[in-house]
């Protein structure tokens, strides 16, 4: 998939795994702008190492972190998007290996094959890195991104995109804190049987939580952008 329209970009699930240390899919977040026009965001928490500090730092954002297990969240969003005829969007195939992975070596249930089905259909879950890749060839083709560290070709991450349509994430939540944050996150709850967390270890909580907000919430303005200038564009180039 190439393209979506306005209203796709608009009420799509945008979502992001991060993981640290010994647990890939350690938390999903997922984002979308519900039926009031209000902005929810979720993440779900799947390492039951992490699950004390959800608890202990869930007293104001009760809305937000939730214990979890990845099959019944898959599941939920799945309902989410079919019964409100939504798209999902994750950045790359990582969410989708992810997901393969969660299922792989062992027998599946009917449900839980279907559940995988529909997650590795790129009409349910789409790549918004493809898309963003054909924005950009088309709106920006002067524009090459730097390439990854002992590489040479464009590096399409999508920081680089979030720099290109200028939607600004803060140092201390951006790219290459996540992984350590959660192990350090982790290794303090088992080393303290379930904290309480100290300073430092909050403050990288904070910063692993809030990296994979901007992910989701940058990840769909970029979507929108790329939805509104493609619209735009073949409307006009409809009226040549």
């Amino acid at each position: 998939m190439k393209a979506v329209n306005d209203d796709e970009a608009l009420r799509g699930v945008y979502i992001d795994f991060e993981g640290g240390g010994p647990v890939r899919t350690a938390l999903l977040g997922a984002l979308w702008l519900d039926d009031s026009n209000k902005v929810v965001f979720r993440q779900y928490v799947f390492d039951k190492a992490l699950w004390p500090t959800v608890e202990e730092h869930n007293t104001n954002n009760e809305d937000i972190w939730e214990v979890a297990d990845l099959t019944d969240t898959l599941e939920k969003l799945r309902q989410l998007a079919e019964a409100e005829d939504r798209l999902v969007f994750a950045y790359s195939e990582h969410e989708q290996k992810m997901i393969k992975e969660h299922f792989r070596g062992r027998e599946l249930l009917l449900q839980e094959a279907e559940l995988l089905d529909w997650w590795l259909e790129e009409q349910n879950l789409v790549n918004a890195r493809r898309i963003a890749k054909y924005w950009k060839y088309w709106k920006h083709p002067k524009v090459k991104f730097p390439p990854k560290k002992g590489q040479k070709k464009e590096w399409h991450s999508l920081q680089n995109y979030l720099n290109l349509i200028g939607y600004e994430v803060p140092p201390e939540y951006g790219p290459g804190v996540v992984a350590s944050a959660i192990n350090q996150v982790r290794k303090e709850l088992i080393e303290t049987d379930g904290g309480p967390l100290s300073e430092e270890a909050s403050l990288v909580w904070e910063q692993a939580v809030m990296h994979n907000f901007h992910d989701c919430c940058g990840m769909r303005e970029l979507i929108i952008i790329c939805a509104t200038e493609h619209s735009s564009g073949s409307t006009a180039r409809n009226h040549m």
